[in-house]
């Protein structure tokens, strides 16, 4: 009988000892895998591995475009700081201004006490500062459409508003299929040649998130063989390839009759068929309103098809 209770009080020992080691390994697996804890680790753009709490309540925003995100996907209660260019929605002019990537108002960002701050992968010094004092920093650079996507749906993922992010992306996405769609049967004879000039003067090459707009419309970047993502460009070899399609930002001091009225450019078919159009600078960039510069593009240079 002796030996009967010892072997069960062992078994009860043993049984308590396992529980506790299962109980330590799901814990960890909680707060690691299936998101039960208080921290997430959120990989960003960098290919770093960043921890910050799990429903972030305090996030500062250095980028216009990260801005517009965050409230897209409703998470514009949990910001508490933004850069000076984030203008969009308006409701983003209503929270506290701490300058800027280049300009950053330190104390300002310090006494705000962000959970993280998001700001883009060229704001090295920044990046480098924040994290220096311990702030947790997400960093994004997207390039392309394809990134685009991506990293809404990460900083979904950062804010705990991922189903938010996942339908957003899903409804570009079928914009993106629907016009992919219209187009699939173009050849590239009737793709138009299309010369793109943004504010600065400077046209987009490969590896810009324009020129990749401009081949998803069903168009020819006349820069897209360029070696420099945003090439100077030349009056005398816009003259030779010669647009269908001239498309100027909105935000640029030129007019389409100053474009129209420059030396040898009134041969330029874009010119003769009064194909110049304006696009406003903050569609066709990093924002989930970059579908909306994709259908309007599509419809300028196939406006029988979109």
């Amino acid at each position: 009988m002796a030996n009967n209770r010892t072997m069960a009080a062992i078994a009860i020992i043993i049984i308590v000892i396992m529980a506790g080691v299962v109980g330590g390994f799901i814990y960890l697996n909680n707060n690691n895998e299936d998101g039960t804890g208080d921290t997430v680790e959120i990989t960003d753009w960098r290919g770093e591995n960043v921890t910050i709490p799990k429903y972030p309540e305090r996030i500062i925003s250095l980028g216009g475009s990260f801005t517009e995100v965050l409230f897209s996907i409703g998470a514009q209660d949990q910001v508490v700081g933004v850069d000076k260019y984030s203008d969009y929605p308006p409701a983003a002019l209503e929270k506290i201004n701490v300058g800027s990537g280049y300009t950053l108002n330190q104390e300002a960002v310090m006494a705000l006490d962000p959970d993280c701050v998001i700001c883009w992968g060229y704001q090295t010094n920044t990046i480098e500062t924040l994290e220096g004092l311990g702030v947790p920093v997400l960093v994004y650079y997207p390039g392309n459409i394809q990134e685009i996507l991506w990293t809404i749906e990460s900083i979904g993922n950062a804010t705990g508003r991922i189903q938010a992010a996942q339908d957003l992306v899903s409804g570009m996405e079928s914009i993106i299929d629907d016009i992919s769609s219209s187009l699939s049967n173009l050849t590239e004879e009737e793709k138009p040649k299309v010369y793109f000039e943004l504010s600065s003067g400077k046209s987009i090459g490969l590896g810009s998130i324009t020129n990749d707009l401009i081949e998803m419309a069903g168009g020819i970047n006349i820069y897209g063989n360029a070696t420099t993502t945003y090439p100077q460009p030349s009056s005398e070899y816009i003259i030779d390839v010669n647009p269908d399609v001239i498309v100027i930002e909105d935000q640029s001091l030129k007019t389409n009759q100053d474009i129209a009225s420059l030396e040898g450019w009134d041969a330029i078919d874009a010119v003769e068929n009064n194909q110049i159009y304006r696009i406003d600078q903050n569609l066709n960039t990093v924002t989930p309103r970059i579908v909306e510069a994709l259908q309007t593009f599509a419809h300028w240079f196939h406006p029988d098809l979109v």
